[in-house]
């Protein structure tokens, strides 16, 4: 090859690695923009089990809006060929919404126009996500998963009005939280409804937990699994269990007290319940899922 074809190919290669380069800073930069001025949405995995399980939960069988707290609210949503349940969500601007979603049979895409709100949602899987709504106006939510011949049609909408519009249309939860139904909603998909387990999967709570509650740290402990989450081996009466269980700090502390007065009793047993006030002292901590662990083994050892 001569210098002058080398040349050539030489001024060619710079200009396609100079192009390769201004386009992945291009891409870059829109993403960084895109997180700059929208933010980032994950949804995390809440709860896994069948669909029957899950869509069993209190939240599910009457999917809708409810106030959790000041300026905090709960959306519960279904997906199932070809539409969504509700189909229209009435949720204030500048709240926190917590949204709820499972689908009844096959895989859906829950995606919200003009936001990066864009959830698959899986039959099977309760799939959790915090956001805020900071302006007003009707967002049209399609399924963006191919779902069966009547796709196009599953539509629903997400309507942000002010706080003082949804007073009259959005249950408030009050009173004492009622444990039984917080451990339907958020523990019984896993732990079964009288709190047996899956063995090797989900560990029993009928008994274990009272025994639990009953040992020095032990009630501390329990705060803490809910609070922080739970991630590393555990040994029960000789079976192992590794799975990871989830956070749950968007309960209140009334809420944690009632569904673990609620677990420590599920075989039967009876012993002092827990209090606002031990929740409060253990929020805010900061705990890692693997520092609940080694307060395990302080509490029952290795």
């Amino acid at each position: 090859m001569d210098e002058k074809h080398h040349d050539q190919i030489a001024k060619w290669e710079r200009r396609w690695i100079a192009g390769s380069a201004l386009m992945t800073l291009t891409f870059v930069f829109f993403i960084a923009y895109s997180l700059a001025t929208e933010g980032a949405h994950i949804a995390q995995s809440a709860a896994r089990g069948t669909p029957e399980q899950l869509l069993a939960q209190t939240i599910f069988t009457d999917p809708g809006v409810r106030a959790t707290g000041p300026n905090q609210y709960d959306v519960s949503i279904v997906g199932q060929a070809f539409v969504w349940q509700p189909e229209t969500v009435r949720v204030p601007v500048d709240a926190e919404i917590t949204f709820y979603l499972t689908a009844r049979d096959v895989i859906h895409g829950w995606q919200v126009e003009n936001t990066n709100l864009n959830v698959e949602v899986i039959p099977g899987e309760v799939s959790r996500l915090q956001t805020t709504f900071s302006r007003p106006g009707r967002y049209r939510v399609s399924c963006n998963e191919y779902c069966g011949i009547g796709h196009q049609n599953m539509i629903g909408w997400i309507e942000v009005v002010p706080a003082s519009q949804l007073v009259a249309e959005v249950p408030v939860e009050t009173g004492p939280a009622d444990g039984a139904a917080v451990y339907a909603s958020n523990c019984a998909s896993c732990h079964g409804a009288n709190g047996a387990g899956v063995a090797g999967v989900f560990p029993p709570l009928a008994g274990h937990a009272a025994d639990l509650a009953a040992l020095d740290g032990g009630r501390t402990y329990l705060i803490d699994t809910l609070l922080y989450g739970l991630q590393g081996a555990i040994v029960i009466d000789g079976t192992s269990y590794s799975g990871v269980m989830p956070a749950w700090p968007q309960l209140s502390d009334d809420a944690i007290a009632a569904v673990l007065d609620h677990i420590v009793t599920l075989d039967g047993s009876d012993g002092p319940e827990f209090t606002v006030e031990e929740v409060e002292a253990e929020r805010g901590k900061g705990l890692a899922a693997s520092d609940v662990l080694t307060l395990r083994q302080q509490v029952v050892g290795p």
